[in-house]
């Protein structure tokens, strides 16, 4: 259970990274 959980941070964590790259170069 604690595995999944973590692994949906990392993921949620990677994305939103992403999301600000992306966003920061649109801008």
């Amino acid at each position: 259970m604690f595995r999944s959980v973590r692994l949906l941070g990392l993921l949620l964590n990677a994305l939103s990274l992403r999301g600000r790259l992306v966003g920061g170069i649109k801008h």
